[in-house]
C-alpha cells in the first residue's frame, strides 16, 4: 500500500513537505483572520462603552 507518511521515500518527499508548508501557511491564515476579527471587536465594543 502507498504510505504517505513515509518522509524516507523519496517519491513522497515533496508531496509531504508541500501539503505541510500548505497546511502551516492555512492555520497561520486563520489565526490572523480570527485575531483580526476579536481585535475589531473588541475595539467596537470599547467605542460603543464610550458612547454611552
Amino acid at each position: 500500500m502507498f504510505d504517505l507518511a513515509n518522509w524516507k521515500n523519496p517519491e513522497t518527499l515533496m508531496l509531504n513537505i508541500t501539503n505541510s508548508a500548505l497546511g502551516l501557511a492555512a492555520l497561520v491564515l486563520i489565526l490572523w483572520i480570527c485575531g483580526a476579527a476579536i481585535h475589531e471587536s473588541v475595539l467596537k465594543h470599547k467605542e460603543s462603552n464610550l458612547r454611552h
